[in-house]
């Protein structure tokens, strides 16, 4: 089969489209022939660093979307046939190939109304986006939420799933995204280039100051929004953590959350592991409803993968990036 393997983790240049053997199911995986894969910046990101699990030449890509080929002698819940997606154990990955092995647990069932290329867009940005909004936020309606980066993947989704819970929402992202975060029916949208965000949240909270922040930018960013927020507000960090705890939050009773849907496999309990495969059930099924977009960009033919990650490195996109195979 073909497949996308790192021969050492030096960047995208050591990327190299192979051919490989077939990956056989065990007892209790299932093997997926896959259709469309994800690409996320914690891929190129990963080209870089490597995973201390891997052993090279390796496999990448942790988002993908297809049919169940074949299934292991003790799988009783799904069979030949059945459409699903899934966030792939990033310890073992295999995403960037014709064929794949996996456990059940964290494996989605693909409404029939849900293409292949949508749902390889939702995993790795669109959990993350659940576990920020719902797991760790619970957001209630009326609450103020500013959500930085909000261009991304993870921020395009926490914008429209905090739309959702009727939470007022502050987007701030590159004037390229705007149009497509003003369709979500964001409160407001702010330039970060041309505007001085403090001021301008300060306005339009009218000085009651922001209930929550998702950052998906970087510690320093999370630090300085840290001074935004009211009273007992939360924010959460995505794409960064804090190196120090920021001094604002020692008056203000902020709480602190972390993000970390790539440590869920290593860390987490089976329980947590299933509750993946329980967001991307309700996210497909909000993308069957109408209700969330799952923001398809651009599309990709497998062999142009590295072209796509490149893209994505020089952020000349707007939305989510997915290869299509044959």
């Amino acid at each position: 089969m073909k497949a996308w393997t790192l021969t050492e983790p030096n960047g995208l240049d050591c990327l190299q489209l192979t051919r490989t053997t077939r990956p056989k199911p065990g007892p209790a995986e299932v093997r997926i022939q896959v259709a469309a894969a994800g690409l996320n910046p914690i891929d190129y990101k990963l080209a870089h660093w490597g995973y201390a699990t891997w052993d090279y030449p390796q496999v990448m890509g942790m988002d993908i979307a297809g049919t169940i080929e074949s299934v292991g002698s003790r799988v009783r819940q799904y069979k030949p046939g059945d459409r699903v997606f899934t966030f792939l154990d990033p310890r073992q990955c295999g995403g960037f190939a014709e064929y794949v092995c996996c456990k059940t647990d964290a494996l989605s069932r693909l409404p029939a109304s849900v293409s292949f290329e949508q749902a390889a867009a939702l995993p790795s940005a669109g959990y993350s986006a659940w576990l920020a909004v719902h797991d760790k936020l619970r957001l209630a309606p009326g609450q103020r939420i500013t959500i930085t980066g909000a261009g991304g993947g993870v921020g395009g989704f926490a914008a429209q799933l905090a739309k959702l819970a009727d939470a007022t929402v502050y987007a701030i992202a590159a004037k390229q995204h705007h149009a497509r975060l003003q369709s979500y029916g964001v409160d407001a949208v702010i330039d970060a280039d041309k505007e001085n965000v403090a001021l301008r949240l300060i306005e339009l909270t009218e000085d009651r100051l922001l209930h929550a922040v998702i950052d998906c930018v970087s510690a320093r960013s999370g630090s300085l929004m840290s001074s935004l927020i009211r009273y007992n507000g939360q924010i959460v960090m995505v794409a960064d953590q804090f190196n120090q705890v920021p001094l604002l939050a020692t008056t203000k009773a902020i709480s602190m959350h972390e993000v970390a849907l790539h440590g869920t496999y290593a860390h987490g309990a089976p329980e947590d592991i299933r509750h993946l495969a329980d967001i991307g059930n309700s996210l497909s099924n909000l993308v069957a409803e109408g209700k969330l977009d799952p923001m398809l960009d651009k599309l990709f033919p497998f062999d142009q993968l590295k072209d796509g990650l490149t893209q994505l490195y020089n952020q000349q996109h707007s939305g989510k990036l997915v290869v299509v195979l044959d």
